[in-house]
């Protein structure tokens, strides 16, 4: 007998990009699958495809990929009952080893960086994000290939086993490894709030790099340095990802998320900031009691 659960619905994407995600059983196996939400959203099932095989030819040896495998109108999976990168290191922050969060973040970033890169100006991103091929004329340090959403929630850990589980977002032109070190930070920001805060101590100070609305989001120094402290430099990072978004949703940009212009370092936080935060990660559908949490929050801290 087969049985399906919901894992994920994009359908708040575009229609061309719209997918589901559901993990399946049948006869005590598990597979997951990946479908088109829209008739608009097939040829973009068939380009993930295309691009899973890309992706583990050009992260062989640093990383695995899961190739899934037609069937009728959707991608079945093998399940992999691991946790991600992102887990693994939320676990270790929890455990109050920091030392250890560290280190899984600083074998992410070696791993990411021994990928074949190339000097260029990267032309077809700016197209892709901005619109415009003549954006910048300065050559930037790219990946060859634009795994742009090779990020710790995307990636299951098994020891020594890296293995990128969605592979959506990847393009066969070079994209700013900056760009794809700086998406992993914030969505680890935002991902691991709480977690960040409480580890946060002398030993491993945070610093405030992200506002969302009147909340910000603070990172350990150490993950901080490998995108720099230049401000315009992460500004315009800030702005791609921004476009990136609404190339992906459509609309307008979200002019509540923002950069912080003088990034404070913080040693301590204190109980009441760890409440709020918890309070507002789990009143995230009650619009009225996060405006109100997020007006104490900017008074307080």
């Amino acid at each position: 007998m087969a049985v399906e659960t919901l894992l994920a619905s994009n359908s708040f994407r575009l229609d061309k990009f719209a997918t589901r995600t559901s993990l399946g059983e049948i006869d005590g196996k598990k597979f997951v699958y990946k479908s088109a939400i829209t008739d608009e959203a097939k040829p973009f099932l068939e380009q993930t495809m295309a691009s899973e095989r890309k992706n583990a030819e050009y992260l062989k040896g640093r990383f695995e990929v899961l190739c899934g495998t037609l069937k009728g109108d959707r991608i079945e999976y093998e399940y992999l009952p691991y946790q991600s990168l992102t887990a693994e290191i939320a676990a270790a922050l929890c455990r109050g080893d920091y030392h250890g969060a560290n280190e899984l973040f600083q074998d992410y970033v070696k791993r990411l960086r021994s990928l074949p890169r190339e000097l260029v100006v990267p032309k077809e991103f700016f197209v892709a994000i901005t619109g415009n091929a003549n954006f910048s004329n300065q050559k930037m340090d790219c990946l060859s290939r634009g795994v742009l959403d090779l990020i710790p929630r995307n990636i299951l850990v098994n020891g020594e086993r890296w293995i990128v589980i969605d592979n959506e977002w990847s393009f066969d032109f070079p994209v700013p490894i900056a760009f794809v070190l700086f998406r992993a930070i914030r969505g680890l920001a935002i991902s691991l709030q709480i977690d960040i805060r409480k580890a946060t101590c002398m030993a491993n100070p945070a610093i405030g790099m992200f506002n969302l609305g009147f909340s910000t989001y603070y990172v350990p120094v150490s993950w901080a340095e490998y995108i720099g402290d230049d401000h315009m430099v992460i500004s315009q990072m800030h702005q791609w990802e921004m476009e990136f978004q609404r190339y992906l949703l459509g609309g307008e940009i979200d002019r509540s998320n923002s950069v912080k212009i003088k990034p404070k370092t913080r040693t301590h936080f204190g109980k009441v900031s760890i409440l709020i935060s918890m309070l507002k990660k789990r009143t995230g559908s009650w619009p009225v009691i996060r405006r109100l949490l997020d007006m104490l929050h900017r008074i307080a801290f």
